[in-house]
Order: C-alpha cells, then structure tokens, then sequence
C-alpha cells in the first residue's frame, strides 16, 4: 500500500479541497496522513465533524489555544519574529519558509516522521515541506495551486510578493507535478516555470456526487425568484455591492436574496444602510458546512458567482461556488473575470454580466423569472454535474498521475 502525506498550514474545514483529495486517495487504496495547523476558532467545531467521519489518518501540528497552548503561543511570537527579520534581511536562510508558516519546522518534524511514496502541498506555506520531507525520504512531492499566490497581493505588498516569488522559484522545480484550480491558474504557473520539468494538471473544485440533492424543478407559475451567494465571511469587495444595487433598481418583492457566512457586525450594518428598502428581501443564513451546502443550495433558484477582476487571482479562479450550483441544480449568473467567462462559454451554465454592472445584471436576474427559462439551465446544470463535473471524474486525473 503506498503512503501519501497532505500537508496545509489552515484546517481541514477550510479546505474542503484537500478532504476531498484525501477522501479519494484513500477510497483508492492509499495510506494517506493530513498534516493540518489550527487557523481561526469557528472552523474547530466543523474540524471535528470532518475527521470523525474520515477514514484516512490525521495530525494537528502547532497547537491552539484550547489545548497545546504553549506551543501555539511559541511559534505565533516566532512567526511575528520571522516576518520582521524578513522584512529586514530578505528571503534566505530559511526565513522565508518560516516566514510563509507558523508551524514550517514542526510540520517538517512530523512529516519526516512518516516515511511515505508521496508528500503533497496545498497552499504556499506547505510547499517547502512537501520538498523537503520528500528529498529527506528520497520520494515524491507534488504541490496544488488552489489560488494563484502571485496574484493574491495589493499593490502595498511587495515584500509578501517577492516572498511569494522567491519560495516558488525555490521550490517549484523539485515536484514531480502541480495541479491547479483553473485552466488559467495552471497555464499562468507554466508561464512563470517555464523549465518545470514535472506534470501540470487542473484540478476543478468539483464535489462528490453523494452530495447531490434530489432535482428541486421550479413550478410553472411561480414567478418569484430566489437567489443564493455564500462564502466562509461575508464582506466588501465580494461584489456584493454590486448585486445589492441590482436588487436596488428591480426593486421587485418577488425575488429574495440569501446571504450564507459569517456576517460580522460591521457587514450587517453595511449592508442594512446599502440596501435600503430592499433590506427584507436579504436573508441570512449564517454558516453552512461545506458538506451540507448543496442540499441547502438546492432550494434556491439561481447561484450567485459575482467574483471581481482584481487581484489578479480573482480573474483567473474557478471558485467552489460554481461547482456548489452545479451540483445543486441552480442556474447561475456569473461576473465576467476571464477565467468565468471562459467557463460559461465552454460549458453554457448560465448567464454573464459585465463587472459591477448593476443595471446588466439587475436584467439577467429579471431574465430568470421565466419559469421555463430557469428550469431549462436548472435541469442542464444538474445533469452537467451528475454526468461530467464531479469530484469522482474530474479526482481520477490526479489518481492517473499518481499510478
């Protein structure tokens, strides 16, 4: 039985893209071990859920603050230490590798502990691990670009840039393969390593089937229309702005938008004051756990994909949320980023506006309360998720790569 190790520097619950991989990897056979770090308080709760049900071996790394305090609160203050001095001196030295991850030499630590065939990545922190775990035990490693890190920084970030970059260059050359998120996240990361002489797959963030819903058809005569957007937090710069304003100019009691996440209350007040008369259409659903999301997408008429064109990683990304509708049997309205309209012109699930174009998307939301409209790119988004985008299609690339 050969042996893979997953490392990250966040959790399990707020990576739904690798307890996927490692879901797969073991159905297929391997002995797999996530190596995970404590990130943020409320995704503890859900951890714990996740890897109950898990059939695969899991470590935390670093501590937290319920227990392991000590070493939680070490290497916090060595990680603070760390970004200063690399501030200060650059990259070298191993300063940008701590620098990236709180928990960079305990994750080696552990990692060298299980000797294994394969040591994957995902995200940069984990990056330098997975090589040098794999150079220790003389086996593999690969890496998955869920984002596109070079395109994740504002313009007052240079040095995180030039850390970014230096780690990439670094580290890149020694994988056996990367997988990215997108068509474009993959094509970009063959741009920037042009000599890579491993494999480059994409990756879709699909889900697995047996989240799939029954197929929730919309009645003949109902008019009303319901809209659905989530993500982990809901904030500015998401393009909510944007869909509220849509809503604003319908100004129609017949279609209702639900809000999923973590709403702070800032946000809350943000948006009461924004959206103004509208405000009792907007619902808040609160958080909903990965696993159970496409059963609550399913009541929903129409996902919202409202993504903006910077920074650059928004433009080139496929989010979960696509693949969340499209399992769920929602049509969708997506912002035209490069990477969406590239996706709805391949795959026609649904319709595209102009970015931060309210008055265009306040039509393509009217478009939709055409009930035959709206079940003709329903029944297509459902059936193009139950045949051809899903996790057990799009997972056997990466178990291809790894035979």
């Amino acid at each position: 039985m050969k042996k893979i190790v997953l490392i990250t520097t966040g959790q399990p619950s707020l990576n739904p893209r690798i307890v996927k991989e490692a879901d797969a990897l073991h159905k297929a056979g391997y002995s797999v071990t996530l190596l995970y770090c404590y990130w943020i308080s409320w995704a503890t709760e859900t951890d714990k859920r996740i890897l109950q049900e898990a059939g695969w071996n899991h470590q935390l790394v670093g501590g937290r603050p319920a227990d392991g305090k000590t070493i939680y609160n070490f290497t916090r203050l060595r990680l603070k230490i760390n970004r200063h001095v690399n501030k200060l001196l650059g990259n070298g030295f191993l300063i940008a590798e701590r620098a990236q991850a709180r928990c960079y030499d305990e994750l080696l630590a552990a990692a060298k502990k299980i000797k294994a065939d394969w040591y994957i990545g995902h995200n940069l922190g984990a990056l330098p691990v997975a090589v040098n775990a794999a150079r220790f035990h003389h086996a593999k490693a690969g890496f998955d670009f869920e984002d596109y890190h070079r395109g994740e920084t504002g313009p007052g970030e240079k040095a995180i840039l030039q850390r970014i970059i230096f780690l990439e260059n670094k580290y890149l050359s020694s994988l056996h393969y990367f997988s990215g998120a997108s068509a474009m996240i993959t094509a970009a990361t063959k741009k920037n390593h042009r000599g890579f002489k491993g494999v480059a797959i994409t990756l879709l963030n699909c889900f697995p089937l047996n989240q799939q819903p029954p197929f929730n058809e919309k009645k003949e005569n109902d008019t009303s229309l319901q809209l659905f957007w989530f993500s982990q937090t809901i904030g500015i710069n998401r393009g909510l702005e944007a869909l509220i304003n849509a809503l604003r100019i319908l100004n129609d009691g017949d279609i209702h938008l639900t809000l999923a996440g973590r709403c702070d209350e800032a946000m809350l007040n943000y948006i009461t004051t924004y959206a103004g008369k509208i405000l009792s259409n907007i619902h808040f659903a609160g958080i909903i756990q990965p696993e159970e999301l496409p059963a609550f997408a399913a009541q929903f008429d129409v996902g919202m994909a409202i993504e903006l064109t910077v920074p650059p990683n928004r433009d080139i990304c496929l989010t979960n949320k696509i693949f969340t509708y499209l399992l769920a049997g929602n049509a969708i309205i997506l912002s035209e980023t490069s990477m969406q309209l590239a996706f709805n012109e391949a795959y026609k699930i649904g319709e595209s506006f102009a970015v931060n174009d309210g008055k265009a998307l306040a039509e393509k939301i009217k478009g939709y309360q055409n009930p035959e409209k709206l079940n003709v790119q329903k029944r297509h988004n459902y059936e193009l998720a139950n045949k051809q985008l899903n996790w057990e299609k799009e997972s056997e690339k990466l178990l291809m790569l790894l035979r």
